[in-house]
């Protein structure tokens, strides 16, 4: 299991649900049993939700007004702790996105299995409770489960590191830099990690090219591995710096002796982040 990517909000008491079993799930986007009419959920990601490990839950009310008092994320595939208490209103024909902190995935359940357990008041105080299946166009709760557990089999061969500072010679436009990466595979163990390149951003890209291929193979037991990688703008835009939200995380193209593959996106910390936007700025004369 993996550890929490942040922390969770305040958990529900134990039995306040309890009705809510997942075997009383309804099909994706109708209400569940004892719940309002026209009440339904999605559940969906932002791009800045992704590096900030939350769970967005679109809420849409097509019925009568609807206070929801409580709600709780049921997955297999998640530890348990997504959880609110703090009400929220949905008049008619209302929507709401609530956002939680995700919790940690569990590699062996099946992510397509999710139930939003849900208490909820009307507005002739009566109460109801009942389990919404969500409906989940993109995928989210595949792709959580993939990354995670990816991010899981990694760590159990390597640490992918940063480095806190971007290193640099020179100045001005003829200033060049690289993220000294680190891959410090674990003290024991027999898994493998092959770590195939790393993806341009929308802010950085290899100073030879677009992407950086590096064809790395790594065991567990085995000698740290350090990778420069030299640096240089992805395009001189002061505007795609000033809004920049997702330039600083290095997608690393990865395979793992278990059968996992795909993409690891590794954010830059503070320190890093701010010498690569102040290296493009410079480089690029901004």
């Amino acid at each position: 299991m993996l550890a929490p990517a942040c922390l969770v909000v305040a958990a529900l008491a134990a039995g306040a649900l309890a009705s809510c079993a997942a075997a009383d799930r309804t099909d994706a986007g109708a209400s569940g049993d004892g719940l309002p009419d026209g009440l339904s959920v999605t559940v969906q990601q932002g791009r800045m939700d992704v590096p900030q490990g939350r769970l967005v839950l679109h809420f849409e009310n097509s019925g009568e007004p609807v206070t929801v008092t409580a709600l709780s994320v049921d997955s297999p595939a998640l530890e348990p702790g997504m959880d609110r208490d703090r009400p929220f209103d949905l008049d008619e024909d209302d929507a709401i996105d609530i956002r939680l902190d995700l919790t940690g995935s569990v590699c062996d359940g099946d992510p397509t299995e999710v139930g939003i357990d849900v208490r909820a008041t009307t507005a002739d105080g009566a109460e109801h409770e009942g389990t919404l299946a969500p409906e989940d166009p993109f995928g989210t709760m595949q792709r959580i489960a993939d990354a995670d557990c990816l991010a899981e089999s990694v760590a159990a061969v390597a640490a992918i590191e940063l480095p806190e500072r971007l290193r640099t010679t020179g100045t001005g436009t003829d200033q060049r830099a690289w993220i000294d990466v680190t891959v410090a595979p674990v003290a024991s163990g027999d898994g493998t990690l092959e770590i195939d390149g790393v993806s341009a951003t929308t802010l950085i890209g290899n100073e030879d090219g677009q992407d950086w291929p590096l064809g790395i193979e790594v065991a567990a037991g085995g000698a740290p591995v350090d990778v420069p990688l030299a640096v240089r703008p992805a395009r001189c835009d002061a505007h795609a710096l000033a809004d920049d939200k997702r330039g600083t995380i290095l997608p690393f193209t990865v395979a793992t002796g278990d059968g996992r593959a795909g993409r690891l996106e590794i954010a830059s910390g503070p320190e890093l982040k701010a010498d690569l936007y102040a290296y493009y700025a410079e480089r690029c004369g901004l």
